[in-house]
């Protein structure tokens, strides 16, 4: 039986590459008509740019505004890692089930 947390890490994954892979189609398409990217964050104000950092804590440090032709690399390694992640937990989910 597949444990619920393999099960769990790749749905997050899979959702978090579907989300990085929306934002790089809405960042390419605003460069593309050499326009801002019209992005909004959930309370509907426009975002400039991407954020970074570490969440919070004491330590806690964030990049505000990064510009999105140098986000667009940025997204795409995310979407590399992440597709990366899927692939090494399908094994590890294959390696489960065949328990």
């Amino acid at each position: 039986m597949l444990s619920k947390e393999t099960a769990m890490d790749i749905a997050l994954a899979h959702r978090e590459l579907e989300t990085a892979e929306k934002l790089l189609e809405d960042v390419r398409e605003a460069m593309d008509r050499r326009e801002p990217a019209d992005i909004r964050d959930a309370f509907g104000r426009r975002v400039d740019g991407l954020q970074r950092g570490v969440p919070s804590g004491n330590t806690g440090q964030r990049l505000c505004t990064v510009p999105w032709p140098v986000a667009e690399p940025v997204i795409k390694a995310h979407i590399a890692n992440q597709k990366a992640r899927i692939e090494a937990l399908s094994i590890a989910a294959f390696e489960e089930l065949s328990q």
